[in-house]
Order: C-alpha cells, then structure tokens, then sequence
C-alpha cells in the first residue's frame, strides 16, 4: 500500500529544522507524588499544589492524589493552598529518575473542605489531563494533537440530561443527529463520528447514552487511526467517554430532576470504600429517565445501572472493573417529515416544512425496548518508576428484539408513504487492548513510549428485518389515520422476512509511539500502527449467500511536533494524522470496495497561562480523503467510489477563570469541505451535513463570598450556519442560534438548579431533518451525603 506521506515529511521536517537553532540539554527529571488529607483523614478533593520557583501546579482528584511529572532535579518548596485556611509549605527534593512520595494533612475538616469545595476559584472547566488522546502521560502543551475535555463540573452547572447537549460545548462540534432508536452522532470537521469510544475502547452505543456515570468527555480532533484503529474512528475525530471511578471516602448524591414534557428523572451516585485500608472500593450510578415527546406523540422511559469496583492490591498492582446496564423502552426518536428534495421542486429548506414541525404522522403504539450492555475491565502494573503496564477490556452489546420503527417519506406537495419497520437486532464487540507504556533516555534525547496491540471482534448475531408499506395519506390535512399496534401485528404476520443477516470482522492492530525531548522545549512524536482485518461477511440467512468477505493489511503513521515558546505556557505545534477506513459494502457488481484513505495536516498554538486560568487553543487543519464512498445517485441501494473529499478550516478554544467565581468557556469553527473530485452531479459541491461556521459558548458566575455564596448564573448557546441537507446541494438545514441559561445554588450538603434551554424559543433542525425541541424548562434538586 503506498501512503502519500512526501509532503507531509517535508513539512514536518521544515519545522523541525526551523527549531534546531536551540541548544538547552534536558536536565534529569523526576517526578512529586503526594496525597492531601483533611484533619479528619479523609480525603481532600479540589486543593491547589504549587511548586515553587517553577510553573508546575495540580489539583487534587477525589482521591486527593496529585502527581507532578517531568521535575528537574534539585530541591523546591511544595505549597498546598486552600482558600481561607493556613497554607502548608514542605521542602522536597527530586532526584533524577526517580518518585518522591509526600502527604500534606490539612488543619481542615472534611465539613469544612466541602464548603471551600463550593466556591473554589479555579478554571475548574480546563481539565485537559488525560492519557486516552496519545496512550502516554503527556501534557496537553506536549502534546501535537487537538482536543477539547468537558468535565462533569460543567455539565453539572447547565443541569444536562442529554448526553447530545454536552458534547455542543467542544469547539467546531454538531452533536443534533439521533436516529429513531436514540443512536447519536457527532459531526466533527465535517465528517461523522459514531460514539464509538468508551474508557479509550470500542463500545459502540446504538441508544441513548446516560449521561449520570460520564466522568468527561473527549472530543479527539483528526483522522486518529494510529492509536485507535478503522474500527473507532471517523476523518474528523473521535468521541471518548471516560465514565466515573470510586475514590476513598463514603460520599452519596441523590438528584431529582423534573421539567418541560413530562420530564421526570432520578440519579444516584453512591460511592463506599469497602475495607479500613480503602484499598476495596465502590460506586455505584444509577438513573430513571421519563419524558414525553414535544411532537404530536412520543415518550422514553429508560433505566440504567453502572457499578464499578476498584481493588489495590499494592503500590504496584491495581484492578478496575465495571459495568453498565440499561433498558429504553418508548417510541422512535421524532424524525419529523423525511424531505424528498427530487419530489418537491418548490422547497428548498426545512424552513418550508415549517407547518408540520410538531407532526410525526405515528402513534404510540410503535414502540420498542432497548436492553444493552457493557463490561469493562483493567489491570495496571507498574515495573518501576520509569515502564509500567496496562491491560484492558470491553465487552459491550445491545439483545433488541420486536422494535417497531417508522419512516414517513413526502412523495409529492400533498402525499406521503409511512413505513412501518420491525427490527430484531443483537451485536455485541469484544477489545482486549495491552499496553507498555515506559521512558528512557538515548544519550541526551528523552524518549516517552507506548507499544501496543489490541484485538477487536465486531459481531452481528441473526438480525432479522420485515419492512411493509403501512399506507399513504394526504399529509397537509390536520390529522391522519392512526397507525394501531394490531393492524401492524396483522401485516406482519402476513410477511416473509425482508432481510436475515449475520456478520463478523476482525481486526488485529499493533502499533507503537514514541515522543523524543530534542531539547527541553522541542519535542517531536513518531507513531505507527500496522492493522489487520479480516471480514467474514454478511452472510444473507434467507440465501445462505454470504457476500463482502475480505481481508485486508494496512499502515497508519502519525507524526508530531511541538516547540513550547514558554516552557509549560505557550507551545505551536504540528501534526500528520492518517485514517482509513474498509467497508465490507458492495458495489452495484457485487465488489468490494477499496479502502478510504484519510490524511491531514494541522498548525497552531496552545497556551496555558496564569496557572492555567487561561487555557486556549487556536488551530488550522486540512484534511484530504481520497476514495470516498456515497450513495449511488441512480440506486440509493447501493455506494458509488468516485470521489475526493476536502475539508480544511480553522478551529479556537477559549477555557478562562479571569476573575474569582467568573468561568468561560467558548469555541468557534471554520470548515470549507467540498468534494474536489466526484460525480458532475456533486464535484465542487459541499457534503450534507456540514455546516462552515459554528460557535460555542458558556459564561457563568458564582459568588465566593457573603451571605449567598454558592449562588450562580450561567448563559451561553450555539450558533450553527446554514448547511445543505444532501449532497447536491438543493435542499438545506437553515442557521440557527439558541441560547440558554440556569441558576444555580450550591451548597454542601445540597444544590438546587433551574435551567431554561431554548431561550428564544427557536425552530431548527438536526443534519439529517430531525425537528429539535423548542424552549423548555428543568429544575433540580440534589442532595448530598
């Protein structure tokens, strides 16, 4: 396989020559791992730890652990700091290569800390220290990749319920795809990703995701198949959710949340150790969701259950492992009316589909249940200070059986056709993943490595389809005939199966990737990934035919550098990021289609200034996707490779806590796509779905001192350009803007929030024509133990 990598050499290259010009050695480092506890031993959460004479700074995790990597050797002063008490100074001294441990015990009770904990001044929403973006313990100004991280703290202030709802915080993002049975999308730099990724491992959600055991979320930008495979990733990036972990000291929250549309919801979040030595330790999340449709009919009714256990068995040696389990029963998810932009020549937006906004054309009685399932598992090991190990597992899948879909299609000015779908669908992925992860030196260049494999098994059991016709009615009549679950059971008890398949693919990945300190400031990454996949087809159960068997080899590199200007504040970066893609469709003959092939090329600049009060990135990609797949314009039955996509744009992220109690967050998003080559009817053309111009914004305020503190606002919103709703670019999706708010009191032992999402009380749609709901009202009530 040749990969077009000359250009993308030359310019990395360029840059690194451009840097050579400095000179500093590293000096050896090591590293400050350290535990605050409050008088009363139990864990400190939230407290500042500063290094001083240096830039380098943590906040303790709910564990109260924090970690300072990459420390020159010599002796410091370590401050820990809390808000209104006595900070407590400590003299330590690193050696190279090696971990000093410390532990700092605050003259503060835990009561006490979780009143500090309400009105901490910190960029509490700038949380980008994650290991999942590059499988290596890299700062994010180390770090030639974009990503956005939104933490649970800022989806506690806008009081989510909607999983979609926090994603739109990530810069360049449109998260409004949900197809009928609650499956959500993302479209990043024009291109969709599914929500593949769980814990950095493939669990595909093919419903609804709860957003009570989300941790964060990572929004990973680029065609990122090195590390993560074809079988997680789309060309635009990829969306990671890291879900929640116990920590050692018993804590319990109970939030009710009741609103607009019936909207009744209740979450508990329960968290134990289980021995004296905290070394055992669970939690658990669970939620009920209730809520009515905002159209003519619809409703969910959804359950969930996640708990995680934890064991330390010593310094070395930890195990994780959890599950989630849930079940949604309701109807489809409101499609709204499916426009036919060939059979209505007069319109030409969803704007003229406006009259039938709040119709669905179905009933109550199409419903389906939706019982799913993940299982994860992980075992760290640590060699020494320098190599450790990690292994880890998913199992995740959903058993849907009888679900009822339905598809009204306009046929012409006053006709439409609903279909009626019962779908018996069972899937389930297996990833076992192993990695080593270790640093070392050659001579004076520092090295930080991760080697690799992981295996992945995607299976779909006997999925059974029957598809019929219901009837066609005179849409524009204020009430059509309606649709009953018995006339539904007799037609299909009068239908053969329209489809009977079975599927499986595998894939073997390896890959490795190493971040070389060329100085102290010049760091370049150098990644590789080899994958091997092997599809055993679809095999046609009414036929015995089985048809898109392959197997295939392919590499994916992965190239990175960075120059910190100012040592751990401002850094530019570049990256080459490769992704491919094999399906196992057909072509109208009955032939396999080649691979997609995904390259991109990315500059910019990331700061982090003022103890990271100030966080922001500033970005420029281009992204080229050579043998792209789209539907057959003559058959939409079958997928046509004639094209090119080019998509290129310019991404900025804004995370700041400017003043005490004053946090922003805010994105915006350029993408110019087009298919460059293509069938005449679509070349030069702009893909659906993608629109040029999206921005992101949130400013809230909490006040930190006086009678009412705790108390806080918040306002922001999107805002989404116009974008075209197919690829011929004669129907669109209209701009839209929708702003939000809430109010928020926060207290220790309770919080109390009111939210008004849709302020203006707008009409706009998803990309593929779903109607969003219009201005609606949640308050909550959360009580802390």
């Amino acid at each position: 396989m040749t990969i077009p990598l000359n250009k993308y050499l030359l310019f990395v290259l360029a840059m690194l020559c451009s840097f050579l010009h400095v000179n500093a050695a590293d000096a050896p480092k090591g590293s400050i791992k350290g535990k605050v506890l409050t008088s009363d031993g139990n864990a400190a959460p939230s407290v500042t730890v500063v290094l001083q004479e240096t830039k380098k700074n943590a906040i303790t995790n709910e564990s109260g652990e924090f970690i300072l990597r990459d420390v020159p050797a010599g002796t410091y002063e370590l401050v820990v700091s809390l808000i209104g008490f006595t900070t407590l100074k400590q003299s330590v001294t690193v050696e190279a290569d090696k971990q000093i441990d410390v532990t700092f015990q605050l003259a503060v009770s835990d009561k006490q800390l979780q009143e500090v904990e309400i009105t901490a001044n910190s960029n509490k929403f700038s949380k980008k220290e994650t290991y999942n973006v590059s499988r290596l313990p890299i700062s994010n100004l180390e770090n030639p990749q974009v990503y956005s991280v939104i933490s649970k703290e800022l989806m506690g202030e806008q009081i989510v319920t909607d999983y979609r709802d926090a994603v739109k915080n990530a810069a360049g993002v449109n998260t409004l795809e949900q197809v009928s049975n609650g499956r959500s999308s993302t479209i990043i730099r024009g291109f969709r990703t599914a929500n593949f990724l769980r814990n950095g491992l493939v669990a595909n959600q093919l419903t609804t995701i709860d957003v009570s055991n989300v941790e964060r979320i990572e929004v990973i930008k680029g065609p990122s198949g090195t590390l993560f495979g074809s079988g997680a990733v789309s060309y635009g990036g990829v969306v990671n959710r890291v879900t929640k972990r116990p920590f050692d000291v018993f804590k319990t929250e109970v939030t009710y949340t009741g609103g607009s549309y019936s909207l009744s919801r209740l979450s508990v979040d329960m968290n134990a150790p289980l021995d004296k030595d905290k070394k055992t330790l669970l939690r658990v999340n669970a939620a009920r969701h209730s809520q009515e449709g905002f159209q003519e009919n619809g409703f969910s009714r959804n359950y969930f259950f996640a708990p995680t256990l934890s064991y330390q068995v010593n310094d070395k040696m930890s195990f994780l492992i959890d599950a989630e389990v849930y079940r949604n029963f309701g109807t489809s998810i409101g499609m709204g009316v499916t426009p036919n932009p060939a059979a209505l020549p007069k319109q030409k937006s969803m704007k003229d589909l406006l009259p039938y906004y709040f119709r669905t054309f179905s009933s109550d009685d199409l419903t389906s249940t939706f019982p799913g399932y993940n299982f994860y598992g992980a075992m760290n090991y640590k060699f020494n200070s320098k190599w450790s190990s990690s292994t880890s597992f998913n199992y995740g899948g959903i058993d849907a059986k009888n679900q009822l879909q339905f598809t009204p299609t306009m046929l012409n000015d006053t006709l439409m056709s609903r279909q009626v779908q019962k779908y018996n669908h069972h899937y389930y992925a297996v990833q076992v993943m192993q990695n080593i992860n270790g640093e070392f030196n050659i001579g004076r260049f520092r090295n930080r490595m991760v080697i690799g494999v992981d295996y992945l098994a995607d299976v779909t059991k006997p999925t059974y389809i029957q598809r019929f016709l219901y009837d066609s009615v005179n849409y524009t009549r204020p009430s059509t005939p309606f649709i009953t679950i018995e006339k539904v059971n007799q037609r299909l008890s009068q239908l053969p199966l329209t489809s009977a398949t079975t599927s499986k693919t595998l894939r073997y990945g390896a890959y490795a990737s190493d971040v070389v300190n060329v100085t102290e400031q010049l760091l370049v990454m150098l990644s590789l990934r080899l994958d091997r996949i092997e599809s055993k087809g679809s095999t046609n159960l009414l036929t015995g035919v089985t048809t898109g068997a392959y197997d295939k080899t392919a590499l994916s590199p992965k190239l990175g550098i960075v120059y910190q200007v100012i040592k751990d504040q401002l850094s530019v970066f570049g990256n080459y990021l490769n992704g491919f893609n094999y399906s196992s469709t057909l072509d109208i003959n009955g032939n396999v289609f080649k691979p997609e092939m995904a390259n991109q090329l990315e500059g910019g600049v990331k700061l982090e200034m003022l103890n990271k009060r100030i966080t922001a990135t500033a970005t420029y990609y281009d992204i080229e996707v050579s043998d792209k797949l789209r539907t057959d314009p003559n058959d939409n039955r079958y997928m046509v490779q004639d094209g090119t996509q080019r998509s290129k744009g310019f991404e900025a992220e804004l995370i700041a806590n400017p003043l005490d109690g004053l946090n922003i967050v805010a994105g915006y998003g350029y993408n110019d796509s087009k298919y460059t080559k293509a069938d005449k009817t679509i070349e030069g053309k702009t893909p659906a779905r993608a629109p040029k111009s999206m921005i992101n914004a949130w400013i809230s305020y909490r006040v930190t001192n006086g009678a009412v503190r705790g108390l806080g606002l918040g306002f922001g919103g999107n805002y989404n350009s116009e974008s075209y709703y197919n690829d011929q670019n004669t129907f669109t999706n209209p701009a839209f803007t929708v702003l939000n708010t809430s109010v928020f009191y926060d207290q220790p032992r309770y919080r109390l929030g009111i939210k008004v999402d849709n302020l203006g009380d707008a009409r706009y749609w998803g990309p593929y024509g779903n109607p969003q709901p219009p201005r609606s009202f949640a308050g909550s009530v959360t009580l802390k133990f």
